[in-house]
């Protein structure tokens, strides 16, 4: 009997296991839209403004295109293919090319024409400043 951890191998526990990897591997499709998980997003935002990081590597800026409407970011583009040498025999495919698209729901309201990204490292960023109307406002409390 093979020992792990000081518990005992499990069939039931490798099935747990085998439908944990499946659920993360179908984890980026919505059954009704079938949306990509592409590119990876980190969305994070504080008083003064939000910030979209995205892993699009090997993209060129002139194969993006960023839209900022109705508190919506959409990250549009399209991934080129390698062309394999004419001989060449392809034995595993896992990166997927052309075009994609994904938006994602800002936590607030945006400053829409102050807008700015940089991409470096196949690093996008989006700085996206946040409407004053929105901004927590701090509230004095007087004495009665």
């Amino acid at each position: 009997m093979y020992w792990t951890n000081t518990r005992a191998w499990s069939p039931f526990e490798e099935l747990r296991g085998l439908q944990r990897e499946m659920n993360r591997l179908f984890d980026g499709y919505d059954n009704e839209t079938s949306l990509s998980r592409f590119p990876a997003l980190n969305v994070w935002g504080n008083a003064d403004q939000v910030v979209v990081t995205a892993e699009l590597p090997g993209l060129e800026i002139q194969d993006l295109d960023l839209n900022v409407v109705n508190n919506q970011l959409t990250i549009k583009g399209d991934r080129k293919s390698e062309k394999p040498a004419e001989d060449a025999v392809c034995h595993r495919n896992e990166r997927s090319y052309g075009a994609f698209v994904r938006t994602v729901k800002l936590p607030y309201a945006v400053e829409n024409d102050k807008v700015s990204a940089k991409y470096e490292n196949g690093i996008l960023t989006v700085l996206m400043p946040r409407h004053e109307a929105t901004k927590p406002k701090r509230i004095e409390i007087k004495t009665a």
